[in-house]
């Protein structure tokens, strides 16, 4: 899987069920030089993130039919797909219990981060960034 270069803008897959949540991410992602997919439909995205290779996927862990959590199940044993960071999103208090929950789905190692919802758009694309190992406000 390839990785963000210099030369091209970083790749952002945003999965989340309420359009709102991936409106406002797309658009603050976009506005700080990210290039963004976004799906509201969880059974969709194996198949486009296989054919894209994104560098970075932001995951809701509560939607409909597929959780984000048998999601990042698949992703995390993808080969395709494996080192791929992810940060999961969540409107619940998860961060206590997230490491039960992983050893639960089979032992799956932590993603790259925790996102909090409401999330703060600040700290977003400052864990965003540092992810992906950019600066800052670095220009597009």
């Amino acid at each position: 899987m390839s990785r963000s270069h210099a030369s091209r803008r970083p790749l952002v897959v945003i999965v989340d069920d309420e359009v709102d949540i991936t409106t406002f991410l797309r658009l603050a992602l976009e506005e700080n030089g990210f290039r963004v997919m976004t799906f509201t439909d969880a059974d969709v995205v194996m198949t486009s993130l296989r054919q894209t290779e994104p560098d970075l996927i932001c995951l809701d862990l509560l939607m409909p039919r597929h959780t984000g959590l048998s999601l990042y199940a698949e992703i995390v044993r993808d080969p395709r797909l494996s080192t791929c960071p992810v940060l999961i999103m969540s409107g619940l208090a998860v961060r206590t219990d997230f490491p039960d929950m992983l050893q639960r789905a089979g032992g799956l190692r932590p993603p790259a981060g925790l996102i909090d919802k409401p999330i703060d758009i600040d700290a977003f694309l400052k864990k965003v960034n540092a992810v992906l190992g950019r600066i800052v406000g670095e220009a597009p």
